[in-house]
């Protein structure tokens, strides 16, 4: 299919590629006066670069429109129609188009054959049921056009009411694609909304799906979870009980958490135990919790839990502590748990679920004073969020003076030295009137003084929530000295808050500015590898689609920063998420800035993205797809995508190290 041949050439070019000098000529002369325009996110300067003469600088143009603003539609879609590229339909995929705009798309459908491919890519976005109906009695024309109309029949289906006809043909496109990918297009919208079928189509759907053999194993996925609500036996007769342990590591996790949805049945039970054995650490910890939230399964497969994760030495120390935590009493294990757990501060949080069953509040209040100590900055991160959780769930009986003011002496202590990543985990502590009086007003401002913007605005949009909730009228002459520094994100927030503030001129972000001659000499694809203990992920990057945020992650790479930095956040089926060189859990970047720079390509499993807190407030922080996730097309950056150690993303888990980030000359 067109995609695999895409990704051949591109294979091809990350080997051959080297700096040209009509590339190079691109990036220092052309990009630099088109990056102007997207630093002010001027609409207008930007939509200029469209029609110019350079067809890399155009197509740049029209990416960068995705997410610049622009209010007149009418004159967008007149552009866009001209230039009828994928790029610049992508350029309305964000915007607010009125019914007459999205009628005017529909009338197009018919009018203009050639523009379809284009047509249904936005129409998957800002469809109605016109849209809908027009999609599916159509009869695509190319591969690529035939993509498109499945996609976007996909997304208007999770956000329509589908009639019985219309769900059912739905489904029959699905069943006579041998396409893995099509089909999934063709299911999206059931599948992420897990919306209910009509009995009878969800019969017809199991019974025909007895002799579907799509050509990969996302196709099994989706049907898996649209039918495992009602048939979750049926579903897991459908495979073989001796591949459990060896099955497709997205096709797994889909089961297991489709089994922990519903009632359990004895052979559900053995599926779990048998994922247990699987050869991958990610599905075994999902394994584990579906047992945990199984009433007495865990009993049931104690020995089983304990002889494959909890006691094998062998095992990674963050499924051995899921397996603790999986039974229902650990006490006889504390001195194991305290071992496996160390001072790994990604293993703090389940050590914590773990003794919290075992020692008393009392202990478990000293243990975390102790953990508030330490030198290490994440110990004490995962300890002050753990104090919060803690302190929320405690008996009233528990909040006595004497502990009252031990907890009360503890957040004090940490809002004079946290850093953000404490100061948002503190929220609910702020916000306990037992703990902070009516007289505590001058500890927020005296910890607000040690943070700036715009590189910390978000810890005032946290802090704002509790000041207008707690201490409004003290607050005042500080929301006002905020509001005057006309940081548009902090402003936002402070209006919908409730704060009464003058809104002035709002200030552009201040973008780092590429190096745009060092990153020249990297070549259009570079590849990027991460070394990890679990093996190297390899992946190359597109130089002309990402430009800010590659000469960003440049700068970084060539000092080191990226060495020893975590994966922190692991979602299973879903991402990898590391980069953090600040804080190491999720709160932190760099000194900087970059914009957001989306593209048409697809957030696909393998596909590099960056993550960002909205638009324009990218920084160093990355993630990998485990799985096809269209939803987020347009919405992120998209640096490149990993050819080589996905089955090492496979096995990743949080806290696993990049060791060393390098450039492969």
């Amino acid at each position: 299919m067109y995609k695999l041949l895409l990704g051949i050439v591109l294979m091809i070019s990350v080997s051959c590629d080297r700096p040209d000098p009509e590339f190079v000529n691109l990036l220092t002369s052309e990009y630099p006066s088109l990056y102007e325009a997207v630093f002010q996110r001027d609409g207008e300067a930007v939509l200029d670069f469209t029609t110019s003469v350079d067809s890399m600088v155009r197509v740049q143009a029209w990416r960068a429109m995705i997410n610049t603003p622009f209010e007149n539609t009418k004159e967008l879609i007149n552009k866009v129609t001209v230039a009828n590229t994928p790029e610049a339909w992508a350029a309305l995929w964000l915007k607010e188009l009125t019914e007459e705009d999205v009628e005017r798309l529909n009338g197009l459908w018919d009018e203009n054959p050639d523009m379809r491919t284009g047509l249904a890519s936005i129409l998957g976005e800002k469809g109605n049921n016109t849209s809908l109906q027009m999609l599916l009695d159509s009869e695509p024309s190319n591969e690529d056009e035939e993509y498109e109309i499945a996609l976007a029949i996909g997304k208007l289906s999770g956000r329509l009411e589908l009639t019985k006809d219309q769900e059912w043909r739905i489904i029959e496109k699905t069943l006579s694609e041998k396409d893995s990918d099509l089909a999934m297009a063709y299911l999206y919208g059931i599948y992420r909304f897990r919306k209910d079928l009509d009995p009878e189509n969800e019969l017809k759907l199991k019974e025909a799906w007895a002799n579907y053999y799509p050509d990969g194993p996302g196709a099994d996925q989706y049907v898996s979870r649209i039918l495992m609500k009602n048939n979750m036996d049926d579903v897991l007769f459908h495979f073989d009980l001796g591949k459990f342990p060896f099955m497709n590591v997205q096709l797994a996790v889909e089961l297991i958490q489709g089994i922990a949805r519903a009632e359990g049945t004895r052979h559900s039970d053995v599926i779990l135990n048998s994922f247990l054995s699987h050869r991958n650490p990610v599905v075994r910890i999902q394994a584990l919790r579906a047992i945990k939230g199984k009433e007495g399964l865990a009993d049931r497969l104690f020995v089983s839990i304990m002889n494959k994760s909890g006691l094998n030495v062998q095992e990674e120390p963050l499924v051995r502590l899921e397996a603790m935590n999986t039974i229902t009493n650990p006490s006889e294990y504390k001195d194991e748990i305290y071992q496996i757990a160390g001072d790994d501060p990604y293993l703090q949080s389940l050590k914590y679920d773990i003794l919290n069953k075992i020692l008393s509040p009392e202990e478990f209040l000293n243990m975390l004073q102790n953990d508030l100590k330490s030198d290490e900055q994440l110990i004490r991160f995962y300890a002050i969020q753990e104090l919060a959780s803690w302190w929320a769930n405690m008996d009233d009986e528990f909040k006595t003076a004497e502990h009252t003011g031990t907890v009360r002496a503890l957040v004090e202590r940490n809002m004079k030295t946290a850093d953000r990543s404490m100061i948002y985990e503190m929220g609910s502590l702020f916000m306990d009137e037992g703990l902070l009086r009516e007289d505590s007003y001058p500890l927020f401002e005296e910890m607000l003084a040690r943070f700036s913007l715009p590189f910390d605005v978000e810890v005032y949009q946290s802090v704002t929530r509790v000041l207008k909730s707690r201490f409004e009228e003290e607050a005042i002459s500080l929301i006002d000295s905020l509001a005057m520094e006309g940081n548009a994100a902090l402003n936002r927030t402070l209006l919908d808050q409730g704060w009464d503030i003058l809104q002035g001129d709002y200030y552009p972000t201040e973008f780092r500015t590429p190096d745009w001659e060092k990153l020249a000499s990297l070549g259009r694809y570079p590849v990027l590898v991460l070394q990890t203990k679990k093996g190297d992920i390899k992946m190359w990057l597109d130089v002309t689609v990402a430009p800010a945020m590659i000469s960003g992650m440049q700068s970084l790479i060539e000092k080191g920063e990226y060495n020893g930095v975590p994966f922190h956040r692991v979602v299973p089926n879903f991402v990898i998420q590391g980069g953090d060189i600040e804080t190491k859990n999720g709160y932190g970047g760099p000194d900087y800035v970059v914009p957001t720079e989306a593209s048409t390509e697809q957030y696909k499993r393998g596909v590099v993205g960056i993550a960002s807190a909205g638009r324009d407030t990218e920084g160093s922080q990355y993630f990998i797809m485990h799985s096809w996730m269209p939803h987020l097309n347009g919405r992120y950056t998209i640096i490149g995508e990993v050819f080589e150690g996905m089955d090492v993303v496979d096995r990743i888990v949080q806290g696993d190290l990049v060791e060393y980030m390098y450039w492969d000359k």
